[in-house]
Protein backbone atom coordinates (compact mmCIF):
# COMPACT_ATOMS: atom_id res chain seq x y z
CA UNK A 1 0.00 0.00 0.00
CA UNK A 2 1.37 3.50 -1.29
CA UNK A 3 1.36 6.27 1.49
CA UNK A 4 3.51 9.40 1.66
CA UNK A 5 6.15 9.92 3.48
CA UNK A 6 6.28 11.74 6.67
CA UNK A 7 7.77 15.17 6.40
CA UNK A 8 8.55 17.81 9.46
CA UNK A 9 5.23 20.34 8.92
CA UNK A 10 6.29 24.38 8.38
CA UNK A 11 4.52 25.74 11.02
CA UNK A 12 2.90 28.92 12.24
CA UNK A 13 3.09 29.85 15.31
CA UNK A 14 2.02 31.94 18.20
CA UNK A 15 3.63 33.30 21.57
CA UNK A 16 2.96 31.24 24.55
CA UNK A 17 0.49 32.59 26.76
CA UNK A 18 0.00 32.47 30.88
CA UNK A 19 -1.46 29.46 32.14
CA UNK A 20 -5.00 28.54 32.89
CA UNK A 21 -6.83 28.51 36.33
CA UNK A 22 -9.60 25.92 34.99
CA UNK A 23 -7.21 22.94 34.83
CA UNK A 24 -5.13 21.14 37.49
CA UNK A 25 -1.45 22.17 37.50
CA UNK A 26 0.44 20.10 34.62
CA UNK A 27 -2.52 19.19 32.56
CA UNK A 28 -2.25 20.40 28.88
CA UNK A 29 -5.77 19.05 28.31
CA UNK A 30 -9.00 17.04 28.95
CA UNK A 31 -10.97 14.80 26.51
CA UNK A 32 -13.82 13.94 27.83
CA UNK A 33 -12.36 13.35 31.11
CA UNK A 34 -9.38 11.86 29.94
CA UNK A 35 -5.81 14.07 30.68
CA UNK A 36 -3.20 14.89 28.54
CA UNK A 37 -0.39 16.29 30.83
CA UNK A 38 2.42 19.03 30.19
CA UNK A 39 5.16 16.25 30.29
CA UNK A 40 3.23 14.47 27.40
CA UNK A 41 3.60 17.08 25.00
CA UNK A 42 7.22 18.05 26.27
CA UNK A 43 8.26 14.59 25.36
CA UNK A 44 6.86 14.68 22.33
CA UNK A 45 8.02 18.20 21.68
CA UNK A 46 11.22 17.31 22.82
CA UNK A 47 11.35 14.33 20.60
CA UNK A 48 10.23 16.03 17.43
CA UNK A 49 12.46 18.88 17.64
CA UNK A 50 15.65 16.37 17.90
CA UNK A 51 13.94 14.96 14.63
CA UNK A 52 13.95 18.67 13.33
CA UNK A 53 16.97 19.41 14.05
CA UNK A 54 18.61 16.37 11.99
CA UNK A 55 16.11 16.98 9.05
CA UNK A 56 17.74 21.06 9.33
CA UNK A 57 21.71 19.33 9.22
CA UNK A 58 20.26 17.25 6.03
CA UNK A 59 19.39 20.53 4.54
CA UNK A 60 15.56 18.87 4.52
CA UNK A 61 14.03 20.43 7.73
CA UNK A 62 12.82 24.28 8.05
CA UNK A 63 13.08 26.18 10.95
CA UNK A 64 9.94 25.71 13.44
CA UNK A 65 8.80 28.25 16.49
CA UNK A 66 8.87 26.08 19.13
CA UNK A 67 5.50 26.87 20.78
CA UNK A 68 3.81 26.08 17.27
CA UNK A 69 5.76 22.19 17.55
CA UNK A 70 4.18 22.28 21.38
CA UNK A 71 0.61 23.20 19.71
CA UNK A 72 1.20 20.62 17.25
CA UNK A 73 2.43 17.83 19.82
CA UNK A 74 -0.45 18.23 21.89
CA UNK A 75 -3.07 18.50 18.37
CA UNK A 76 -1.81 14.93 17.52
CA UNK A 77 -2.04 13.57 21.64
CA UNK A 78 -5.67 14.90 21.13
CA UNK A 79 -6.53 13.32 17.78
CA UNK A 80 -5.14 9.99 19.45
CA UNK A 81 -7.43 10.25 22.40
CA UNK A 82 -10.35 11.51 20.44
CA UNK A 83 -10.90 8.40 17.96
CA UNK A 84 -9.61 5.98 20.65
CA UNK A 85 -12.57 6.94 22.36
CA UNK A 86 -14.39 7.44 19.58
CA UNK A 87 -13.64 3.37 18.58
CA UNK A 88 -14.33 2.27 21.95
CA UNK A 89 -18.19 3.78 21.74
CA UNK A 90 -18.69 2.83 18.31
CA UNK A 91 -17.43 -0.83 18.78
CA UNK A 92 -14.77 0.13 16.08
CA UNK A 93 -11.38 -2.19 15.84
CA UNK A 94 -8.34 -1.31 13.74
CA UNK A 95 -6.73 -3.65 11.22
CA UNK A 96 -3.91 -4.32 12.34
CA UNK A 97 -2.22 -4.52 8.95
CA UNK A 98 -3.61 -1.12 7.82
CA UNK A 99 -2.44 0.15 11.15
CA UNK A 100 1.09 -1.02 10.29
CA UNK A 101 0.85 0.39 6.63
CA UNK A 102 0.31 3.87 7.91
CA UNK A 103 2.69 3.48 10.68
CA UNK A 104 5.54 1.84 8.08
CA UNK A 105 5.72 5.62 6.38
CA UNK A 106 7.69 6.75 9.60
CA UNK A 107 9.85 3.99 10.19
CA UNK A 108 12.79 4.66 8.34
CA UNK A 109 13.19 8.11 9.41
CA UNK A 110 12.41 7.48 13.22
CA UNK A 111 15.09 4.83 13.24
CA UNK A 112 18.05 7.46 12.65
CA UNK A 113 17.12 9.16 15.85
CA UNK A 114 18.29 8.35 19.28
CA UNK A 115 16.81 5.84 21.38
CA UNK A 116 14.53 8.15 23.58
CA UNK A 117 13.02 10.35 21.40
CA UNK A 118 12.51 7.15 18.70
CA UNK A 119 10.37 5.68 21.82
CA UNK A 120 8.67 8.34 21.92
CA UNK A 121 7.71 8.92 17.86
CA UNK A 122 7.40 5.35 17.85
CA UNK A 123 4.58 5.56 20.72
CA UNK A 124 3.24 8.38 19.04
CA UNK A 125 2.66 7.66 15.62
CA UNK A 126 1.60 3.98 16.63
CA UNK A 127 -1.10 5.34 18.11
CA UNK A 128 -1.54 7.84 14.91
CA UNK A 129 -1.47 4.82 12.69
CA UNK A 130 -4.19 2.88 14.63
CA UNK A 131 -6.23 5.76 15.12
CA UNK A 132 -6.02 6.37 10.68
CA UNK A 133 -6.78 2.48 10.87
CA UNK A 134 -10.21 3.16 12.70
CA UNK A 135 -10.93 6.11 10.96
CA UNK A 136 -10.93 4.14 7.66
CA UNK A 137 -12.94 1.04 9.42
CA UNK A 138 -15.29 3.50 9.98
CA UNK A 139 -15.62 4.85 6.72
CA UNK A 140 -16.25 1.40 5.39
CA UNK A 141 -18.75 0.70 7.84
CA UNK A 142 -20.47 3.85 6.40
CA UNK A 143 -20.26 3.45 2.86
CA UNK A 144 -20.44 -0.77 2.65
CA UNK A 145 -16.96 -0.39 0.95
CA UNK A 146 -14.28 -2.71 1.75
CA UNK A 147 -10.82 -1.32 1.86
CA UNK A 148 -8.81 -0.86 -0.88
CA UNK A 149 -5.75 0.04 -2.34
CA UNK A 150 -7.66 2.46 -3.82
CA UNK A 151 -9.89 3.47 -1.68
CA UNK A 152 -8.35 4.54 1.43
CA UNK A 153 -7.99 8.45 1.38
CA UNK A 154 -11.93 7.93 0.18
CA UNK A 155 -12.65 5.88 3.26
CA UNK A 156 -10.28 8.20 5.56
CA UNK A 157 -12.39 10.85 4.30
CA UNK A 158 -15.93 9.27 4.72
CA UNK A 159 -14.47 7.94 8.94
CA UNK A 160 -13.79 11.62 9.40
CA UNK A 161 -17.08 12.58 8.44
CA UNK A 162 -18.71 10.09 11.00
CA UNK A 163 -16.12 11.07 13.69
CA UNK A 164 -17.03 14.85 13.31
CA UNK A 165 -20.92 14.03 13.54
CA UNK A 166 -19.76 12.15 17.10
CA UNK A 167 -17.26 14.65 18.20
CA UNK A 168 -20.31 17.34 18.49
CA UNK A 169 -20.71 16.40 21.39
CA UNK A 170 -16.90 16.31 22.85
CA UNK A 171 -15.68 18.36 25.64
CA UNK A 172 -12.25 19.48 24.66
CA UNK A 173 -11.10 21.80 27.50
CA UNK A 174 -7.37 22.84 27.23
CA UNK A 175 -4.80 25.09 28.62
CA UNK A 176 -4.83 28.78 26.99
CA UNK A 177 -1.13 28.51 26.49
CA UNK A 178 -1.38 26.14 23.75
CA UNK A 179 -3.48 28.91 21.87
CA UNK A 180 -6.98 26.83 21.81
CA UNK A 181 -9.94 27.66 19.46
CA UNK A 182 -13.64 27.59 20.43
CA UNK A 183 -13.44 24.05 20.23
CA UNK A 184 -10.28 23.52 22.33
CA UNK A 185 -8.00 22.20 19.95
CA UNK A 186 -4.52 24.26 20.17
CA UNK A 187 -3.32 26.76 17.75
CA UNK A 188 -6.62 26.74 16.57
CA UNK A 189 -6.82 23.68 14.71
CA UNK A 190 -9.93 21.92 13.47
CA UNK A 191 -9.97 17.93 13.70
CA UNK A 192 -13.37 17.24 13.10
CA UNK A 193 -13.44 18.01 9.43
CA UNK A 194 -12.80 15.59 6.35
CA UNK A 195 -9.54 16.53 4.82
CA UNK A 196 -7.12 13.76 3.02
CA UNK A 197 -5.61 12.84 5.73
CA UNK A 198 -2.46 10.08 4.81
CA UNK A 199 -0.37 13.07 4.75
CA UNK A 200 0.90 13.44 8.46
CA UNK A 201 1.56 17.09 8.00
CA UNK A 202 -2.44 18.20 7.36
CA UNK A 203 -2.96 15.74 10.65
CA UNK A 204 -0.82 17.85 12.74
CA UNK A 205 -2.83 20.67 11.34
CA UNK A 206 0.83 22.38 9.72
CA UNK A 207 0.03 25.64 8.63
CA UNK A 208 3.27 28.10 6.82
CA UNK A 209 5.03 30.33 9.04
CA UNK A 210 6.83 33.35 7.85
CA UNK A 211 10.61 31.97 7.35
CA UNK A 212 12.28 35.42 8.07
CA UNK A 213 9.79 35.40 11.25
CA UNK A 214 11.08 32.33 12.79
CA UNK A 215 13.89 32.40 11.34
CA UNK A 216 14.31 36.20 13.69
CA UNK A 217 13.23 34.06 17.26
CA UNK A 218 15.90 33.56 19.63
CA UNK A 219 17.86 29.69 19.79
CA UNK A 220 15.98 28.42 22.65
CA UNK A 221 12.32 29.21 20.82
CA UNK A 222 12.80 27.25 17.57
CA UNK A 223 13.76 23.92 16.23
CA UNK A 224 15.16 22.49 13.10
Amino acid sequence: MKLRAWAVPMLASLLLLTGCDQLVPGTASVVNGAKITDAEVQDVADAQCVAADRAAKGGGGTATALSRIHQQSLYLLIDAEITKQYAEEEGLEASKDLADAFFSQFESSLAELPEKPRTVLEDLFKDWAKSRAVLVEAGSKATGQAPSQQNIEQLLNAGLQQRAKWMKSADIDTDPRYAPGKDGLPGGGDISVSEPSSDFAKNAGAQKADPEWVAALPANQKCG
